[in-house]
């Protein structure tokens, strides 16, 4: 990626000058030319000292723009003294001199590089190809207020440690270390634009960052920005936690776990960048990226997010109702192994899906990812210290364990009655499949517990650790005090994932002579 010189956020390397990556395991920056290397405390001080210098140059400035009011709409801008605009960029209405609210002034910038023609076509072409979309016909009809201004954000950049917490049925919470790094993550420092809106026409290309000068506002307004304090570090910490959540569901394959962050010193920056934008009624608007040209546009719907988790499940079942009910010749022996094993299908689905009802955000082109940079790395310590590690929680072969596991149990009467069957010398047609019935009745019970709770503790209680080597590669590894996950987990699992909710006791021995009683009388009947 192309860079510049006074790029402030680019970190160069001292030897050769050359542009710094962070290594995220080692946890320093590393020249991708000379391989020198550059400790996370050492540029951070630099960089502390670059923000002091930079704030003393723009508290200087001040003096050569002036700050407008919008009695409309309340917007605060900038705007350079000899060409300051009067008219709101975001309503056209007329703008009042104001006082400048003394809030974070902007230390980098990302300038415009598209004019407001090059990106009015931008969204026009969006226009023409969805003709058909209501809010089309609203922006369309609103294009005259299509205006340029530069947007407050936030440039959130450093290393994060935390951990991946997943609450389990039993009401433990298992916790997964992590290590992190952002080297640019854009977060939206004004409240009159939604955050899910603007990101849609991120990335920005932070190569073009600059070092912020008033100069840049001699044709373009910026927007004073109006998220500050408390609110402004739980916006920061929201969009971090948001960008983590993303990167380390992908990473571990779920959505169901909480980020938990340390206490981390990262450095929060403020910055203008560039957005060309027309707001309409009802929520509907348009956002185009001042320099890539990337379009987005709000709806002013709603949207779920919520995949059809049901679909594969049901599909499955019927397939095994179908099969099971051909192989055994009933109905209704059929239909018990095909509610068992529905059950099962249907909790490895529910734990995998999460319901998400956001607003409707349309992007052009979609598949330009907001976030193409951020670092997440899972660490376990194996006895000599933590090393980069891959989890994986429902693999295929867990789930076909299991699957093969609740198949034994649900037709071992059969699996006994065979070799019987054989030693007597009599056909194996003359088994009475379906007598079994009394039996195949008890795995339900299993699976309603798999289904409760019991096959998620299982596995993102106890998930497959693989450490990463230096080729490339994975090793599977154990935690020392892990034990090795095997189809014997699954009845501890039933008896923990039972236990919480259990109304009657029974006798110590019932249960199993219960279980051997209808074992015994399935595999007679089967015999009769």
């Amino acid at each position: 990626m192309e860079s510049s010189v006074n790029n402030p956020l680019i970190i160069r390397c001292k030897n050769c000058g050359g542009q710094q990556h962070f290594d995220i395991a080692k946890q320093h920056y590393i020249c991708e030319h000379c391989g020198s290397t550059n400790e996370l405390d050492s540029q951070k001080a630099e960089f502390k000292n670059w923000r002091k210098i930079q704030q003393q140059k723009v508290r200087e400035g001040i003096s050569q723009v002036r700050t407008f009011a919008c009695p409309a709409c309340g917007a605060h801008t900038l705007a350079a003294s000899d060409d300051a605009s009067a008219i709101c960029p975001f309503c056209q209405n007329t703008m009042i001199d104001a006082e400048f609210a003394g809030n974070d002034l902007p230390e980098i910038i990302i300038p415009f590089k598209i004019t407001k023609e090059e990106a009015e076509n931008k969204l026009k072409a969006w226009l023409a190809e969805n003709k058909g979309n209501k809010a089309a016909k609203v922006i369309e009809d609103n294009l005259n207020r299509f205006t340029g201004c530069y947007l407050p954000y936030h440039i959130v950049r450093g290393a994060f440690n935390g951990d991946m917490a997943i609450g389990l049925q039993d009401g433990t919470t298992t916790h997964y270390p992590f290590r992190a790094y952002l080297s640019h993550t854009a977060v939206n420092a004004s409240q009159d634009w939604d955050n899910l809106f603007l990101d849609g026409i991120e990335p920005f290309d932070f190569s073009e960052t600059r070092e912020f000068d008033f100069a840049f506002l001699n044709h373009q307004n910026a927007k004073i920005q109006n998220v500050v304090g408390d609110a402004l570090n739980a916006r920061v910490e929201e969009e971090t936690r948001a960008e983590l959540y993303q990167s380390l569901a992908k990473k571990a394959r779920t959505k169901e776990m909480d980020v938990l962050l340390d206490d981390n010193e990262n450095e929060s920056i403020p910055a203008l960048m560039p957005v060309y934008l027309v707001k309409c009624e009802n929520g509907v608007a348009a956002a185009v990226n001042g320099q890539t040209g990337k379009v987005s546009i709000a709806t002013g719907k709603q949207k779920n997010l919520t995949r059809n988790w049901w679909l594969w499940p049901t599909l499955a079942t019927l397939v095994v109702a179908l099969v099971s009910g051909l192989w055994m010749g009933e109905a209704l022996s059929g239909g018990v192994i095909a509610l068992v094993f529905g059950l099962v299908f249907f909790a490895v689905a529910h734990n995998r899906h999460h319901k998400e009802i956001v607003q409707e955000i349309i992007t052009m082109p979609e598949e330009e990812n907001r976030h193409n940079d951020t670092q997440t790395e899972f660490f376990a310590d194996f006895g000599k210290g933590p090393v980069p590690t891959e989890l994986k929680f429902f693999t295929p072969s867990r789930i076909i364990k299991l699957i093969v596991g609740m198949l034994v149990v649900t037709l071992l009467p059969l699996l006994i009655a065979i070799p019987i069957q054989i030693l007597r010398g009599l056909p194996l047609s003359d088994i009475k499949i379906g007598y079994g019935a009394a039996w195949y009745i008890t795995p339900v019970f299993m699976a309603i517990v798999l289904a409760g709770g019991a096959a998620k503790t299982m596995m993102y209680g106890e998930p497959l650790y693989f450490e990463k080597q230096p080729n490339g590669t994975l090793k599977r590894r154990k935690l020392p005090s892990q034990q090795k996950f095997s189809l014997k987990q699954i009845f501890p699992g039933l008896k923990k994932a039972g236990s919480s909710k259990a109304k009657v006791k029974l006798p110590p021995g019932c249960a199993i002579f219960i279980i051997l009683f209808l074992l015994i009388g399935s595999v007679a009947a089967m015999l009769s």
